[in-house]
Formats: structure tokens, C-alpha cells, sequence
């Protein structure tokens, strides 16, 4: 999408949505079929796997894990590693569920 910024050596999946005005920076990796809604921050050396969502205005600090299956909450700041499976929502961005795989 327009204004989005890719750094160098950042590893995109297939089938992955990278909204207008999202930064993924040096060294992230970013699994198959995730959605990284419109002006999104990725800082560097970010992992996020495959099937998540990534919430509107959302900002990701370096070297952050993010499960696969997860969500995070629009306006979220994520300052801690994310399990799989789970909606994490807040500033800064805390678990609130498990998403139960069954429904998905």
C-alpha cells in the first residue's frame, strides 16, 4: 500500500497485507497471511508469525516475538513478547485472551 516503508533485510510471508503508512524495519520477520493494518511501527529485528493481526496504530518495540494466531489491539504498544493464540490489548499491550482455535 502507498507510504509504507520496507528496511533492508525484513522477510515478508506470502500472502501478507502491509497497510498504507506501515514502517517494518531492519532484520523483521513477518510471517504468512498477516494483516499489518494502516500505520503500524515495527521496530528492528521484530518476529511476528504466521495468521496475526496487528491493530491499527500499533507500535512494536525491537526484538519482540509475536505468537502465531494473536492479535494486537488497535493502539497497542507491545514492549514484551507475545504468546501464540492470544488478543493482547493496552499501553503497554497485555494478554486479555485465549483464542480458542476451534472458532477459527
Amino acid at each position: 500500500m502507498p507510504l509504507c516503508v520496507i528496511n533492508a533485510n525484513a522477510t515478508i510471508g506470502t500472502g501478507t497485507i502491509i497497510n498504507t503508512a506501515s514502517i517494518i524495519e531492519h532484520d523483521c520477520k513477518v510471517g504468512e497471511f498477516v494483516h499489518i493494518s494502516p500505520n503500524v511501527a515495527l521496530g528492528g529485528s521484530v518476529q511476528i508469525e504466521n495468521l496475526t493481526h496487528i491493530g491499527i496504530g500499533s507500535c512494536i518495540i525491537q526484538n519482540i516475538h509475536v505468537g502465531e494466531n494473536s492479535v494486537i489491539g488497535a493502539g497497542s504498544t507491545v514492549i514484551h513478547a507475545i504468546p501464540s493464540n492470544v488478543t493482547a490489548v493496552g499501553n503497554p499491550a497485555r494478554a486479555i485472551t485465549l483464542i480458542d482455535k476451534k472458532d477459527n
